[in-house]
């Protein structure tokens, strides 16, 4: 009974993982990567590039990673060469804003995904426009790990910064 009990409390070191020592909550990447590690340690972050920018998440500490740092799934500290903070899956969706100026007979524009790089290539993207500029009949297309195009059917309306998507990427 006692060692049903101790694996119900502590199932975690069946498999040999470690327990979180602690969860910090820092603001944002550029906070991260200047957090320094502890052994089994969890961070939450408040946002990628700016707190509520709805594209925070959970990190754990890899001790024995050298992944390349991405700016998304994994963040290398400054000055540590081996070990990297590596994101917890919170979902299967990344949210950004787009910003166009309408430009003469230009109906393609590419919209880089504002986490940059991505570790994968999503299977698909979901726009909705938040300007009148951009809600003319589009598709999108070349979706990639850097980004995607959205094409107009139409030349949209000239101007500045007068063409606004938001986006949804399903990584799978």
């Amino acid at each position: 009974m006692k060692k049903l009990l101790f694996i119900l409390l502590f199932p975690s070191l069946l498999y040999g993982q470690s327990v979180p020592v602690s969860l910090v909550s820092l603001s944002t990447v550029s906070d991260l990567r200047l957090q320094t590690p502890q052994n089994s340690q969890m961070v939450q972050l408040l946002g990628l590039t700016s707190i509520n920018d709805t594209n925070g998440g959970t990190y754990y500490w890899n001790s024995a990673s050298t992944a390349s740092d991405n700016g998304f799934i994994t963040i290398q500290v400054t000055g540590i060469s081996t070990g990297r903070w590596v994101r917890l899956g919170n979902g299967n969706t990344i949210k950004g804003t787009a910003t166009f100026s309408g430009v003469s007979l230009t109906t393609s524009y590419t919209v880089p995904y504002q986490q940059g790089t991505l570790p994968f290539v999503p299977i698909s993207v979901i726009v909705t426009p938040r300007s009148a500029n951009a809600a003319a009949l589009s598709y999108i297309s070349n979706i990639t790990n850097t980004g995607f195009t959205i094409v107009f059917l139409t030349i949209p309306v000239l101007g500045t910064n007068n063409i606004v998507f938001d986006y949804v990427v399903i990584k799978q």
